[in-house]
């Protein structure tokens, strides 16, 4: 029987859609694993918008092609038919509900700060910091455009969307949770991908949603007890070195330590796990690049070389079961 391999795929702004690109390519290109098969995907903010190219159809290898502006396969170019070219996306202009100075100074969602006063221990930190700062003014129309051209209806496969729900800071999963019933997987990426304070928050059945990193960078929980496997992460935010545990990146830090624990939770549920981390060379490409479409190439083409590096040289766990899977 074919081993059941989920993915999930975490935040990092541009330079994480650049990252996973190198990441799912290498999959392919060194274990034979083809990302789209996967029963379960999981995106996160820059993760939402990989994970829904993989459940339109698109290519792995065409991955780091689409950022490095090389040539597509021909499936991959007709899938990606009339979307903006990876180079385009990011340069966004700003919203429409700006509403003055005043409005861009107070807190996006003062009824959530409310909540986090009365139950402090209801609220993360990271949701109760995209209810404090003002809400953004950069619109998410192109990228929402880009989408909707992919889908007429939700993927039969699963496809998880990670956001939070301004109202009340709590993470809402598109595509699982009734939430979010009826949206379109367009308006999920878009959700997603509104980082606090700098997009606009996406409304969506008259709630309003913003970056599901600020729930948790991965939100690689939402696969435990699912029965799968092996799970493979890729986690652009965090690290592959216990060294980012200084002052040099004391960010990433948090984010290893922040999917360490959700990685034991996977674990114990009896799935495998294997996470792919920026090492050193990625790490460098990547600073100072969250939202710089312009570094994009080098980045994909650094996660790319790192992770065959990484995936030849690993044995044993789950990356043998990705192996299996990928030669089935």
């Amino acid at each position: 029987m074919t081993s059941r391999v989920g993915l999930v795929l975490g935040s990092g702004g541009l330079a994480g859609t650049a990252f996973h690109a190198g990441v799912i390519a290498a999959l392919a290109d060194e274990l034979g694993w083809d990302a789209r098969m996967a029963p379960t995907i999981v995106g996160t903010s820059a993760g939402s918008t990989s994970a829904a190219l993989l459940r339109a159809g698109f290519p792995p290898p065409d991955f780091v092609a689409r950022m490095t502006g090389q040539p597509l396969s021909a499936d991959g170019a007709a899938i990606l038919d009339g979307m903006p070219p990876a180079s385009a996306v990011g340069r966004a202009g700003r919203g429409e509900g700006g509403g003055g100075q005043g409005a861009r100074r107070r807190p996006a969602s003062p009824e959530m700060l409310a909540r986090a006063v009365r139950r402090p221990w209801a609220v993360r930190p990271g949701s109760v910091a995209s209810g404090l700062l003002p809400p953004g003014q950069v619109s998410t129309a192109e990228l929402r455009s880009g989408f909707a051209g992919l889908f007429t209806e939700w993927p039969g496969e699963q496809l998880w969307i990670c956001a939070v729900r301004l109202s009340d800071g709590s993470r809402v999963v598109f595509g699982r949770d009734e939430a979010g019933r009826g949206s379109s997987v367009a308006d999920a990426v878009a959700a997603s991908c509104a980082i606090p304070a700098y997009y606009e928050p996406v409304t969506i059945n008259g709630e309003r949603y913003v970056d599901g990193g600020a729930h948790s960078l991965c939100n690689a929980d939402l696969v435990a007890d699912l029965g799968l496997d092996a799970v493979v992460v890729s986690a652009p935010m965090s690290t592959s070195d216990r060294l980012a545990l200084s002052l040099d990146h004391p960010w990433r830090a948090a984010a290893r330590a922040q999917l360490a624990v959700e990685v034991r939770q996977v674990v114990r549920s009896g799935t495998r796990v294997l996470v792919v981390h920026p090492t050193q060379p990625e790490r460098e490409v990547m600073r100072g690049a969250t939202l710089d479409p312009r570094r994009r190439p080098a980045i994909a083409r650094a996660a790319y070389a790192s992770a065959r590096h990484l995936l030849s040289r690993a044995h044993g766990g789950a990356v043998d079961v990705v192996r299996a899977a990928g030669r089935a």
